[in-house]
């Protein structure tokens, strides 16, 4: 299917600052319910997975998540770790203060997980200060400079690997997920940014030439199933 030729810029509901508390908890369970049912939870935890098993790495993991939302990736890779015998830490990060206040309600109780209120695109980042940096549903949100940012600042920070997963743009992506919307979502917000967030996304190619200009060359974009692709840079190869 042909893809939009520009995409869109239109601002998502959940990405204003005055939303209701009530219905952004609505909306981000709705994004977690998605990710878990239509595999982007999966895409990560599938790669982070891959990389333990094919280095051999025991004892504890450490993740940073940026944009982390509600926090639904973070809890799935503790799941993850404790199934496997390994303690999975994540710090998840997110800039805004009512998705911070949520991701820390949803992860009550949660050791494993720190919440961290910062914009990714000011962090400082110490190189290989994590084992795995993840990013799930964020660079669609970003401007293309803004995006080359953000991934010229992730690029070092892994010890590992850089995961990064998002939506990709084509015309049968905005169809499948404003269907999955409208037949899973609670929330009108939800349903109103699915369809947006598909505009909103890139191409393949488009995010292989983000990671090029961001010196992230060595980053392999894949395709996944409903609509996703994961682009993993593997680190400490050479």
């Amino acid at each position: 299917m042909i893809p939009s030729r520009t995409r869109g810029d239109a601002l998502e509901l959940l990405d204003q600052p005055n939303l209701d508390f009530r219905e952004l908890c609505t909306s981000l369970r709705d994004v977690g319910r998605l990710n878990r049912w239509f595999g982007g939870a999966q895409a990560i935890v599938s790669e982070v997975a891959r990389i333990v098993k094919q280095r051999g790495l025991t004892g504890t993991i450490t993740v940073l998540d940026i944009g982390t939302g509600g926090a639904d990736i973070p809890r799935r890779l503790i799941r993850w770790g404790a199934r496997h015998g390994l303690s999975v830490r994540v710090v998840a990060c997110d800039r805004h203060e009512q998705i911070v206040t949520a991701a820390a309600a949803f992860s009550a109780g949660s050791e494993a997980i720190s919440i961290l209120r910062a914009d990714a695109l000011a962090l400082p980042l110490l190189p290989g200060h994590f084992d795995f940096v993840t990013c799930s549903l964020m660079l669609h949100h970003l401007a293309d400079d803004d995006a080359v940012t953000l991934l010229e600042r992730l690029r070092d920070a892994p010890r590992h690997a850089l995961i990064v997963c998002d939506l990709v743009r084509s015309r049968r992506a905005r169809a499948g997920v404003w269907l999955a919307a409208h037949l899973v979502c609670r929330s009108r917000v939800t349903r109103h940014d699915g369809p947006l967030s598909v505009l909103r996304s890139f191409t393949v190619d488009e995010l292989r030439a983000l990671s090029h200009r961001a010196g992230c060359a060595e980053m392999l974009w894949f395709r996944r199933r409903n609509f996703r692709v994961v682009g993993v840079l593997e680190k400490g190869l050479r």
